[in-house]
């Protein structure tokens, strides 16, 4: 069987969690798909970042830049994308995966199975932009109606998809995200200037669900209190929200000196942070899984969260998930036992790949 496995959606640096997942497909699919043969769909910039060992390689005659403009054409106008139709016809999959919500081409050869990883846009359209706010609703639903299956992440996110989304019952079944051993040997060093325990660590792109504003002026009222002396570490890509409106207000709450934006770091340096932190401190409003507080808990950090129903589901003690908008919930949370144990223990990606190659062969088998 052919199975391939379209990365013609992936915008390195730009997507967090969504962007391990994918990476971690790449890694460990080829060993699950025994006796098949894995295809790597992507674009000729990508083509020069993924090796994709163990993997056959569909290179796309075109870039990102001519990619996100036939993406927008397909969701916007009649108009169809028959040159990237033809290079799939020619490789010929018995079945492709596509981990990032949505099938490009639209009209993609044979069965297709689609990974949704949020449905943020149904619960908080307010954290996006108009472009967001038609292109999702334009593209996911006629994914999902093609898709002969749809992997959601979390029982939440399928719930979501049920419920909010229409998705036939029977039609979805979840994977949740899972996580690497850690690793052996040196440990990665840190960034210049911080030592273990004297930070507390949010990894997280500046999107406005990630609950940054809240973060911000709750470690400025601990600093204040005395209850807190660490510096506070971000990383992630740092999106036109944090020079706009989150610098603003960290001069206006006085603890712009106590910030270290990383900017974006590479997956495999943030194990090591997480690791070092005083705690991993993670307010988002609204996570699909919430890969950073698995992988926090992972690296043996104390984990601080916001309360989510998604974060019972991964088994986050209760204790560890507070209101953001009360520090002194935040207070009581950094004195709790490190490491935080998770109720549920998280998959291997090895795991993750067995699991998703069985929904993707499913597909093929029942036509």
């Amino acid at each position: 069987m052919r199975i391939a496995l379209s990365l013609l959606s992936l915008r390195p640096g730009q997507v967090g969690g969504v962007e391990t997942y994918v990476r971690a497909l790449v890694r460990h699919l080829p060993a699950a798909a025994t006796g098949d043969e894995p295809l790597l769909l992507l674009d000729r910039d990508l083509d020069r970042e993924i090796a994709g060992e163990g993997w056959s390689k569909v290179v796309m005659p075109y870039g990102a830049r001519s990619l996100v403009a036939r993406r927008i054409a397909e969701a916007y106008t009649p108009w169809r994308d028959r040159l990237s139709e033809r290079v799939l016809a020619a490789a010929a999959p018995d079945v492709t995966l596509f981990p990032q919500q949505s099938i490009f081409p639209h009209r993609a050869p044979g069965p297709a199975v689609i990974t949704a990883v949020d449905v943020q846009h149904v619960h908080l359209p307010d954290h996006f932009g108009l472009f967001d706010r038609t292109f999702r609703p334009r593209v996911y639903p006629r994914s999902q109606a093609r898709a002969a299956a749809v992997i959601a992440i979390s029982r939440f996110t399928l719930d979501a998809l049920e419920v909010r989304c229409g998705l036939p019952r029977g039609k979805g079944v979840v994977v949740p995200l899972g996580v690497e051993p850690r690793p052996d040997g040196a440990p990665t060093p840190l960034p210049a200037g911080l030592a273990p325990g004297t930070f507390l660590y949010c990894p997280a792109a500046t999107w406005p669900h990630k609950g940054h504003d809240r973060l911000l002026r709750a470690y400025a009222a601990l600093r204040r209190s005395g209850e807190v002396r660490e510096r506070l570490v971000l990383s992630g890509q740092q999106t036109p929200l944090w020079d706009r409106e989150l610098l603003p207000l960290a001069r206006s709450l006085g603890v712009e000196g106590d910030l270290l934006h990383l900017g974006y770091v590479p997956h495999g340096q943030v194990e090591p942070l997480m690791a070092a932190a005083r705690a991993v401190v993670f307010p988002t409003r609204y996570e699909g899984f919430g890969l950073p507080v698995v992988e926090a808990a992972a690296a043996g950090a104390r984990v601080v969260a916001s309360r989510l129903e998604v974060f019972d589901e991964i088994g986050l003690p209760r204790e560890n998930q507070v209101d953001f908008d009360v520090p002194a919930d935040v207070a009581r949370a950094l004195t709790l036992p490190a490491p935080t144990r998770l109720a549920t223990a998280p998959l291997s990606w090895e795991e993750v790949a067995r699991r998703t190659i069985e929904v993707v062969r499913s597909t093929v088998e029942v036509r």
